[in-house]
């Protein structure tokens, strides 16, 4: 089952202004030892280990995709100073309050990211993370069957009145425990200029990297549209930053990883 919307229904591959919110079928998954109702946790805690071996965390969301078992973060969350990934990554759909979601933990199998970001690291901060997903109850299922899976879109517009999620260490997010053990929530209205999409006089946080910035979000579904990802802070206009995704890389992202 699906979730449309007003502003965009949209389906069809070759002509796309974004695709709806996939809600996981409503039925008892059984996960761990215990049996858990996992409907829609889309969004959760991208655990990272650098050459170096030091541990670092973004935030990632399961997308909503044919495959079914990819998710949307900022691309310096999947990938090093020199190009390649990361080589120890991992997901958690649903972490929150220091504990793993009821999947527990999801290796990622592969990355993919705009080869401009890779030019100079800055332009199109995002990418897309293929998952490593078996159906716990021994199916066909995919991730998204289990936590849903937000939509995404291209067209949105200047003051959109916005949720984002994420997981900050650090910031200015109000009644937030900063300390990446907690998903942290945002609402207000987002600005946009010709590269960017704005949240004014806010930091968001490190550890918040990769953050959905999200339309129309329904708080009986934990489900909205996906329309940026928060990848960076400019201290000097205490502003935080979302790249305006680019549709024909957007697509390319997924295909590439399809």
């Amino acid at each position: 089952m699906v979730i449309t919307s007003n502003g965009s229904t949209i389906l069809q591959r070759n002509n796309i202004d974004g695709t709806p919110a996939y809600r996981a079928p409503e039925k008892i998954k059984k996960t761990k030892e215990n049996e858990v109702n996992i409907r829609a946790y889309p969004i959760g805690k991208l655990f990272i280990i650098d050459e170096n071996g030091r541990a670092k965390s973004c935030t990632a969301s399961v997308i909503n995709t044919d495959n079914g078992n990819i998710g949307l973060t900022a691309a310096h969350c999947l990938v090093k100073d020199d190009g390649t990934r990361f080589d120890t990554l991992y997901f958690s759909p649903g972490y929150d309050s220091g504990a793993t979601g009821p999947l527990d933990i999801i290796d990622v199998k592969d990355v993919a990211v705009p080869y401009t970001f890779l030019v100079d690291h800055v332009t199109n901060d995002y990418g897309l993370a293929s998952f490593v997903f078996d159906d716990p109850d021994g199916g066909n299922a995919t991730l998204q069957d289990y936590t849903g899976a937000l939509g995404w879109r291209f067209d949105i517009e200047n003051n959109t009145l916005t949720n984002i999620f994420g997981y900050p260490n650090s910031g200015t997010l109000e009644n937030c425990t900063k300390n990446g053990l907690f998903l942290c929530e945002w609402q207000g209205h987002v600005l946009k200029d010709d590269e960017d999409y704005i949240v004014s006089d806010v930091d968001i946080g490190q550890g918040a990297s990769g953050a959905p910035f999200i339309y129309q979000y329904n708080i009986s579904t934990n489900l909205g549209y996906v329309y940026a990802t928060f990848n960076s802070y400019d201290r000097a206009n205490d502003d935080s930053l979302g790249t305006i995704y680019n549709s024909t890389i957007f697509l390319g992202l997924i295909s590439r990883l399809s």
